[in-house]
Formats: C-alpha cells, sequence, structure tokens
C-alpha cells in the first residue's frame, strides 16, 4: 500500500506548490532572536528555516485510516505541498522493518523537510501501553531515526506543586536534550488553564529554549476559554527577553489554527488532515467520506489516484495555501482582516470580541 500511494504521488507534479515565506521578519536562533514581542517570519532549527505561524500534520496510528509508514512515504513523496510534518516516536519504536521508514525521513529531510517526533505519549496511552513505553524507549527511538526537533518526554500528571513541576519539566527536557544530540527537544508544559501562563514562561526561561509546547485540550473547555489562555500564555512569554514560539498539540482545524495565531501562538500539529476533507472556499472540515464533494477544487481529483492518496494530498494543498496566507497576514498585521475574511460570520464575531477587534 505504501509503494502504491509514493507511485501515485509521484505521478503528478507535486513540487508546484510551495508554502511562500513571509515578506518581513527576520530569523531566529537560540541566541538571538527579534523584538521579545514581536513574531519573527521564522526560527531556525539546526539550519534549517521554520515559517511562523507553521502547521505539522501529524502521522499517528491512532484514530487513523492508513499505518504510519504508510502515511510517511506518502510525506516523503509531497515534500512541495509540505516541507514540515510530525511522527509519532512510538509508531517508529514499534515498526517490524523500520527500514523503509528510515528512507522516508531520509528522503524527505534531503528535500528540506523538517520532522517534528512526538514523544509517542498519546499512542501509548490510547494503546494502553504506557508501563513499556518509557523514556529510555523513547531515546532509544530519538538516536535511531533522523529528525529535527522532537518534543520532550512529557509527564501527563506532574506535581501539584509549582516549583516541582517546573523542575520536573527541566529535567525531563535537559535528560532527553542530552540523549537528542543536535535535534532540538521542546518541552511540553501540561497544566489547569489558570496555572499554564506561568508555569510556561518559568520552564521557558530556566530553558532557554526558543520553543514551547501546551495541548490545546489544555488550555480551557472551548475555543473562547483557550484563545484568552493562548492569549495570557503570550503575554507571560513576552515578559522574558526574546521571543519564544508556542506550540499547540492538537490542533489541526483550520479556523482554530487562525483564531490562535491571532491570540499569540506560533505553531500547530494535528490529525484533522487525514480525519477530515476541507472546504477550500471556506477552510470547514466534513467527514472524510464526503470528499467526493469537493475534488474539483484542485486537480489531484484528475491525477487517477486512489481516493486515500487524492483526498489526503487535496487536504495537504488546501493547508499549504491557508498557512502561506496567514503568515503573510501575520507578517503585515493583518491578522483579524484575515480572519474576518475567513471565518464564518458568527465565529468572527466571538473571536473579535475576545480579541478586542472592532467589528463596526
Amino acid at each position: 500500500m505504501a509503494t502504491a500511494l509514493v507511485i501515485e504521488a509521484n505521478r503528478v507534479g507535486q513540487n508546484e506548490i510551495m508554502p511562500a515565506g513571509s515578506a518581513t521578519g527576520e530569523n531566529m536562533t537560540a541566541q538571538e532572536a527579534t523584538s521579545p514581542t514581536s513574531r519573527p517570519s521564522s526560527i531556525m532549527v539546526g539550519e534549517r528555516s521554520l515559517p511562523l505561524p507553521v502547521f505539522f500534520p501529524s502521522i499517528s496510528s491512532v484514530k487513523t485510516a492508513l499505518l504510519p509508514q504508510e502515511y510517511l512515504q506518502l510525506m516523503s513523496s509531497l515534500t512541495g505541498l509540505t516541507t514540515q510534518f510530525l511522527v509519532s516516536a512510538f509508531d517508529l519504536a514499534g515498526l517490524p522493518d523500520p527500514t523503509s521508514a528510515l528512507g522516508a525521513l531520509s528522503a524527505a529531510r534531503s528535500q528540506g523537510a523538517i520532522v517534528l517526533m512526538d514523544s509517542g505519549n498519546y499512542e501509548s496511552f490510547w494503546k494502553d501501553a504506557q508501563p513499556v513505553w518509557t523514556q529510555d524507549r523513547f531515546h532509544e527511538t530519538l538516536k535511531r531515526f533522523p529528525v529535527d526537533l522532537a518534543f520532550s518526554f512529557d509527564e501527563q500528571k506532574p506535581p501539584t506543586d509549582r516549583q516541582e513541576h517546573v523542575a520536573l519539566v527541566i529535567e525531563r527536557w535537559r535528560n532527553d536534550q542530552l540523549a537528542a544530540g543536535s535535534c532540538l527537544i521542546v518541552p511540553i508544559v501540561h497544566a489547569a488553564a489558570d496555572e499554564l501562563p506561568e508555569i510556561c514562561a518559568a520552564v521557558a526561561k530556566a530553558s532557554g529554549v526558543t520553543i514551547i509546547a501546551v495541548a490545546e485540550r489544555r488550555l480551557g473547555d472551548g475555543i473562547l476559554q483557550r484563545f484568552d489562555t493562548v492569549k495570557a500564555i503570550r503575554a507571560e512569554l513576552n515578559g522574558l527577553e526574546r521571543y519564544i514560539a508556542l506550540h499547540l498539540l492538537g490542533t489541526g482545524n483550520p479556523i482554530s489554527i487562525a483564531a490562535y495565531t491571532a491570540a499569540g501562538a506560533d505553531s500547530f500539529d494535528g490529525l484533522e488532515w487525514c480525519q477530515t476533507v476541507v472546504d477550500h472556499d471556506t477552510g470547514l472540515l466534513y467527514h472524510l467520506s464526503q470528499s467526493e464533494f469537493f475534488a474539483a477544487q484542485t486537480s489531484w481529483a484528475e491525477a487517477g489516484l486512489s481516493f486515500q492518496a487524492r483526498t489526503l494530498a487535496h487536504n495537504l494543498e488546501f493547508f499549504a495555501a491557508w498557512m502561506s496566507r496567514l503568515r503573510e497576514a501575520s507578517a503585515h498585521g493583518h491578522v483579524a482582516e484575515f480572519c474576518r475574511l475567513h471565518f464564518p460570520v458568527r465565529a468572527y464575531r466571538h473571536i473579535a470580541e475576545r480579541a478586542g477587534w472592532d467589528i463596526s
């Protein structure tokens, strides 16, 4: 199946669509940054430039239709549509034969793709494998598979004491970074919504990292509370002497991505790209089985691909264009206008009220 997907993808001009870079801003390294409160157009991950805001299509063995190695082969064939993606350490470690995965990762990175490795704790939870999926096994996987950055081995139930919590996150991050070598480790913070801003800032200050991550589900019950929490986290991070990019785990809805970008988040990952089909005209998501309703929006429908392959390419093409336009809007301070143009009216009014935009 994986080979078929790769052959199908390579039969079409997959390199025609490339995400455009932002028009303004400077690259940021771990030592250098632009204004502590203004989002740079990109950050450096090793020797590679990662544009902001950015979306990482996630690959997982949980709640998806294909095998992880099949998605990975497809991604390595479509670096013209997406120049970054996320893969799970748990899934990589569980491959009976990692040869094809190693080849796909190397091929994608050689074409300029930035590969982000998840800690694997999401998959280990859903597969009831937490007792056997340990930080040591995560380290073995980090050393075996070539990636550019990875999330730290996060603690889902951290100490209630704030200082102990921060110390644990730093200890996990430090041990992961030692094992990862040149691969950049991004710490994850799990806490109640009202505790996230202060803990994120404390972790960022103590570690010196340029990216910090939180799970979207930890931000609050609904998108409006989550929007407010992102704003609060951004306010705390902006109190530091450098710009810290904020990554939201599990955020793959286009409307949510744009809203959280307006609130101050910079980076996102999610499975929506392979679980649903997106309407290019509205940015709204529909059941995957309804992809034929929107097939005419791209040329992939006429490429002789399988249902799965053409739907995934259709979605990736959308996300490439959506994020390119969002980056352009961010670079010029026009995110509010982007949201006004692309959100349903009712959704825009809610976000505009939370953001303090003029809706007259």
